[in-house]
């Protein structure tokens, strides 16, 4: 989607960025697969991806029956993904590891990561500003959320980050293993636009067969227009989240 701009007017293209947590594809392939093809996003953020050697095929196998590209995927991710359609333009591409322990106490923790790509769409004869979208999954505990999150943020200075792309309008976008009100949320909420809340359209996404909790979001640079966003209903069978969906506004690059 582009849109023509009045006289005077900045062009703007339409992006289409969804969120998924797929619980590392031990639910219903097929019902998955089906929810991809009905979101129909430019970029899809997914988390909970299988890393063990013998399953990342699997993600291979669902972008391709989705019409989709896996563009950042890999072990230091952390079982974040992105996946991209052919009509945008892949500038960069990457996954990157957070610093987690091992172990807290005597319990292992889960590593972490980040997936992240810096995309343009088609804008008549050009294209947009290029955007970062990172797909993030944060820990289970607050501590652990806080400290990822300074690596996370807009304009962070993080080796292994993709670049040079630092001042680009982002959208993260995951499971932030926590609701809004929380210290994370709030944090994020003065740097970027929860896009669900900005449309009037917040809903929960887990668990998926009877939601109470809203764990999964996109946030937007305030540089990109919100213009629809959506948490379609579950599909039986194809996780323990409910997608999310947003239409976004970004403005045309430079010529």
């Amino acid at each position: 989607m582009s849109t023509t701009a009045p006289a005077g007017a900045r062009a703007v293209a339409g992006l289409r960025v969804a969120t998924f947590n797929v619980r590392e594809l031990l639910d219903d392939t097929l019902a998955v697969r089906e929810v991809l093809r009905e979101l129909a996003a430019d970029v899809v953020c997914l988390q909970e991806v299988p890393t063990h050697v013998l399953a990342r095929h699997r993600l291979g196998v669902l972008a391709a029956d989705t019409g989709s590209w896996v563009t950042a995927a890999g072990p230091a991710g952390a079982g974040t993904a992105v996946l991209t359609a052919a009509r945008v333009d892949v500038r960069a591409a990457g996954v990157r590891a957070l610093p987690t322990p091992r172990r807290r106490g005597w319990r292992p923790v889960r590593r972490r990561g980040t997936a992240e790509v810096v995309v343009r769409v088609p804008l008549g004869p050009g294209w947009s500003v290029p955007v970062l979208v990172r797909s993030v999954h944060l820990g289970l505990t607050p501590q652990e959320r806080s400290e990822h999150l300074d690596l996370l943020l807009p304009g962070a200075a993080v080796p292994g980050a993709v670049g040079p792309w630092r001042g680009a309008p982002t959208v993260l976008a995951g499971d932030l293993n926590e609701e809004p009100g929380g210290p994370v949320h709030r944090r994020l909420a003065t740097v970027l636009l929860d896009a669900a809340e900005a449309d009037g359209s917040a809903a929960p996404t887990f668990p998926a067969r009877a939601p109470r909790r809203r764990l999964d979001v996109l946030l937007t640079d305030r540089r990109l227009s919100v213009v629809r966003v959506d948490t379609p209903a579950a599909h039986p069978g194809a996780s323990d989240h409910l997608p999310v969906v947003a239409d976004l506004l970004v403005p045309a690059g430079p010529r």
